[in-house]
C-alpha cells in the first residue's frame, strides 16, 4: 500500500470515529439505538467493530492507564540484570560499561571460556534483562529485517516467564531439561516516536493518530516454542494483548494497528505479529549458543530458564604442527591436458 492510501485510509477511518464521537456526546438515549445498531456496523464493521459497546471497550482498552503490577507479575530486577551480565562477562561474553556488546557477539570477537562451553543457567528473570539491553541496543532493529516497520517504536522488556513443557528430562547435573517451552513476554512501547514518523510519512496531522495510539503500550504475547534439528525455532499458538486486556479484548484494536501499520501485502495478524515478538526472543537465544529450557532446584524451590552452551559463533582452525615438512609432490597439481 502507497503513502497516499494508506493516509486516505487512516484520516478515513479517523473522521469517521470523529463523526460517531460528536454524535455520541450530542444525541438523546433514543439516539443511541441507531448509531449502535446502523451506523457504527457500517462504519467500522470490517474492523470488527459491530457495535457501540466494541467501540467503548477500544477506546477504553487504548486510553486507559493500565496498573503494571495487575499484569505483570514475573518482572525482573536490576540486580537480576546484574546477575546475567556477570554471568556472560565470565562466560566470555563481551560487556562494555555494564552492557553487553551485541555487535561484538555477531563478529565474533571474543573467546569462550571451557566451563561456559559445557553450559551455564540463565534464568528467565536474567533473560528478560539480557532482552531489554538488546532492545535498548538497536541491535534487533537492523537483525530483524521483517519488524523494519516497528523500527520507530522504543520496546522496552518488561518480563520474561519461562514455563518448560512436553518431554521434561533429568539431565547429570540435575537440571529438568525439555525442548519446548511456553513462553510469556511483556514489552513496553513508547508510540511518540511513531505517531510523528507515521504522520510524516502518510501525511496525516498528529492529533488524529492520537485518538488511535496512545503515548504507550504493553504488549502482551503468548506463544509455544520448540527447538528443533539445526537449532531451528519453531513458534505455534502465538497471541497477542494489549494492555493486561485478553488477546479477544484485543482483538479489534490489534486489528486496527496492524492495518495502518504494516503494508496490505504483509498481510499482517495479530497472531502473526505475535510470532514476531516469539522471533525476537528465539534470535536473542540463537545468538548465545545452544538452548535448552530448563528447570533448576535452588534453596527456595524451582527456577524457570534457559540452558546454554555458549556457543563463540566463529570458525577457528586448526593450528599448524611445526614439526611437520610439507611434502614437494602434495602440493603440485596434475597438468590439465586440455591446455
Amino acid at each position: 500500500m502507497n503513502k497516499k492510501k494508506k493516509a486516505a485510509k487512516t484520516v478515513g477511518f479517523l473522521v469517521k470515529l470523529l463523526i460517531v464521537l460528536v454524535a455520541i456526546a450530542g444525541i438523546g438515549v433514543g439516539g443511541f439505538f441507531i448509531i449502535d445498531k446502523a451506523i457504527i456496523p457500517s462504519y467500522f464493521g470490517k474492523y470488527g467493530i459491530d457495535g457501540l459497546g466494541d467501540l467503548v471497550e477500544m477506546i477504553k482498552v487504548l486510553h486507559s492507564s493500565p496498573n503494571e503490577k495487575e499484569f505483570i507479575t514475573h518482572a525482573y530486577t536490576e540486580s537480576d540484570e546484574v546477575s546475567a551480565t556477570t554471568k556472560l562477562k565470565d562466560a566470555g561474553i563481551p560487556v562494555e560499561n555494564g552492557k553487553i556488546n551485541f555487535g561484538k557477539i555477531v563478529d565474533g570477537e571474543y573467546v569462550i571460556t571451557d566451563e561456559a562451553k559445557q553450559g551455564v543457567f540463565v534464568s528467565d528473570y536474567e533473560m528478560a534483562a539480557v532482552l531489554g539491553q538488546m532492545l535498548e541496543s538497536g541491535y534487533l532493529v537492523s537483525y530483524l529485517k521483517d519488524l523494519s516497520y516497528l523500527d520507530t517504536l522504543s520496546f522496552s522488556a518488561k518480563q520474561i516467564e519461562i514455563t518448560p513443557i512436553s518431554d521434561v528430562e533429568e539431565d547429570e547435573d540435575g537440571l529438568l531439561v525439555t525442548k519446548k517451552a511456553h513462553i510469556s513476554l511483556v514489552v513496553k512501547l513508547d508510540t511518540t516516536n511513531a505517531q510523528k514518523h507515521m504522520a510524516k510519512e502518510m501525511d496525516v496531522p498528529e492529533f488524529l493518530l492520537n485518538l488511535i495510539m496512545p503515548n504507550k503500550l504493553y504488549i502482551t504475547s503468548t506463544y509455544d516454542v520448540s527447538i528443533l534439528e539445526g537449532d531451528e525455532y519453531e513458534v505455534t499458538n502465538a497471541s497477542l494483548g494489549i494492555n493486561g486486556r485478553s488477546p479477544k479484548q484485543s482483538e479489534v484494536l490489534l486489528n486496527i494497528l496492524t492495518s495502518f501499520i504494516f503494508p496490505k501485502e504483509d498481510e499482517m495478524t495479530p497472531e502473526k505479529l505475535s510470532t514476531k515478538f516469539g522471533d525476537i526472543v528465539n534470535s536473542g537465544l540463537k545468538i548465545l549458543g545452544d538452548v535448552e529450557f530448563c528447570t533448576q532446584k535452588t534453596a527456595n524451590g524451582t527456577e524457570n530458564g534457559i540452558y546454554v552452551k555458549v556457543d563463540p559463533h566463529i570458525e577457528t582452525e586448526e593450528p599448524a604442527d611445526p614439526g611437520a615438512t610439507e611434502d614437494p609432490g602434495a602440493s603440485q597439481e596434475e597438468p590439465d591436458e586440455n591446455l
